[in-house]
């Protein structure tokens, strides 16, 4: 993926420090027709330092001066927005001197200043925000930092966006731009979402207790993805393995040993993707259209309310109170963010991360789904080449220094000398893809009860089969498909 040849880059120099830490003390040495498999793989990684001081330069001209203008971004307080996106000042930490370095570097280039708007904004307020906008024709923002599914497709439909693909100074095909994503979130003629370096991918990770792994004397769970058999079942039966009721109360409650608890409902979706099971796939004319009506749909929705049923899966959510974190030392696996991983290091259990596991060992890669937001640009913008040259030079600052600060953020604490763990990061980010029904319909009535089936249904209400809930959604939510569809062609043929 053209955009992540950085982290990859970045990923050796890492191995190498692992290496010589753990010497010193140890004293020994899919494309846009498809959405059915991972879309890209990882261009060659076998690079050296000096490739990072031959990174190729922007390319911008050396003239561009937009006297001082504003830049006005828009955003959220969400997920990896809080952390890895805006700094306004130095404080020593190095991701947050990464990103307020790229933002000089930026203003000073540029001669504009870069403005973000975010305290006290939620996703929807952003979505709300940006349409008011639109409507009223203020033009107050230039850059929109997006949720994942939040406004995505009222957005692009009813032509709230520029077109991308018209942006001055903006050049798809350099490493820093991924090109091949964007296409795969395009659903019409124009491109609405971008995918660069500064966009840092967010996929969901699979935690694991490293010491109860030893105490159950289980599989070791990285040699299994080595291995190409992280499956479902694997899982399963590692998780099953562990869950104990610890108090002998006959109730499964927070004092007991789980094998796997997920944060919220949009952890569950990951395990859908990561099989290679989709929401839509892409029809012979090039649009999406349903395709969850199928066996391996069926055996997923069996599989979560078996576990369920066994008392394997704690349901509790985050904000519960009968929560039981990794924290506790009483969860082998818990599914999580990869933005969340710094939580992590406060906790005295050692673990380690995982993707996703496959359906089965005949699926050929593993598979993490991307959820990091989308960045987007107004219609109404009053300067299209300071947007442009700016959206350039965030991308190519990121991939130079805010995108090996990030890496060494994850890696550090408990994960610092582990080189499994580097090689589970790189994995990955060599596999990311989207979901392009859950991006764009994932919060719509019909589609969203289809898209969030596993956890809504399989693991609240015990569901083994998803053809009849289907049933009952497929009409609501092709609907939904085909009005969206209707209202982006109205737009783009104005």
């Amino acid at each position: 993926m053209k955009n992540l040849r950085i982290f990859s880059l970045f990923l050796c120099f890492v191995l190498v420090l692992i290496s010589v830490s753990c010497a010193k003390e140890d004293g020994g040495g899919e494309t846009p027709a498809t959405t059915s498999a991972v879309q890209q793989t990882m261009p060659d990684t076998q690079k050296t330092e000096s490739d990072i001081d031959a990174y190729p330069a922007n390319g911008l001209p050396d003239d561009l001066n937009f006297n001082g203008e504003e830049l006005d971004m828009l955003a959220s307080e969400w997920q990896g927005y809080e952390y890895y996106f805006f700094a306004e000042e130095q404080t020593g930490d190095a991701m947050n001197d990464a990103i307020y370095n790229r933002k000089v570097a930026v203003e000073e280039a540029l001669n504009i200043k870069l403005v973000t708007h975010q305290k006290g904004f939620g996703i929807k307020d952003v979505a709300s925000m940006l349409q008011q906008m639109i409507l009223s024709g203020s033009t107050t923002y230039d850059l929109i930092f997006n949720h994942c599914i939040q406004g995505i497709s009222s957005s692009a439909a009813n032509g709230y966006l520029y077109n991308l693909d018209t942006l001055p100074y903006i050049n798809m095909q350099a490493e820093w731009w991924n090109r091949e994503q964007m296409d795969v979130l395009r659903l019409g003629n124009n491109t609405y979402y971008a995918v660069n370096d500064m966009m840092i991918p967010c996929p969901y990770v699979i935690i694991f207790n490293k010491e109860m792994i030893a105490q159950e004397n289980l599989e070791d769970p990285y040699q299994l993805v080595y291995a190409g058999e992280w499956t479902l079942d694997k899982m399963a039966e590692m998780a099953t393995q562990v869950s104990t009721d610890l108090d002998g109360d006959g109730d499964r409650d927070y004092y007991d040993r789980w094998g796997l608890i997920v944060q919220e409902h949009s952890k569950y979706i990951s395990f859908m993707t990561g099989a290679d099971q989709y929401m839509t796939t892409r029809g012979e004319d090039g649009r999406v259209q349903l395709a969850m009506n199928t066996e391996k749909m069926n055996d997923l929705m069996a599989f979560f309310a078996d576990l369920v049923g066994q008392n394997v899966i704690n349901r509790s959510i985050k904000s519960s109170d009968t929560y039981v974190g990794m924290e506790t030392g009483r969860i082998l696996f818990e599914a999580d963010s990869l933005a969340n991983t710094e939580v992590f290091r406060d906790i005295e259990i050692e673990y380690g991360m995982l993707p996703y596991p496959k359906y089965d060992k005949e699926q050929e890669e593993y598979i993490s789904l991307d959820w990091g937001g989308l960045l987007s640009v107004p219609n109404n913008i009053e300067n299209p080449d300071m947007v442009g040259a700016a959206m350039e030079m965030l991308a190519w600052e990121s991939a130079r220094e805010v995108l090996p600060a990030y890496y060494d953020v994850v890696l550090t604490g408990k994960l610092s000398r582990d080189e499994d763990a580097a090689n589970m990061l790189k994995l990955l980010f060599d596999t990311i893809t989207y979901e392009i029904g859950g991006n764009y319909f994932g919060f719509e009535a019909g589609a969203g009860d289809l898209f969030y089936v596993i956890p809504r249904k399989a693991v609240e209400a015990g569901m083994t089969s998803v053809a009849s809930f289907y049933k009952v959604n497929e009409g609501v939510t092709n609907k939904v498909i085909s009005l969206f569809y209707q209202k982006l062609d109205s737009t783009e043929s104005k």
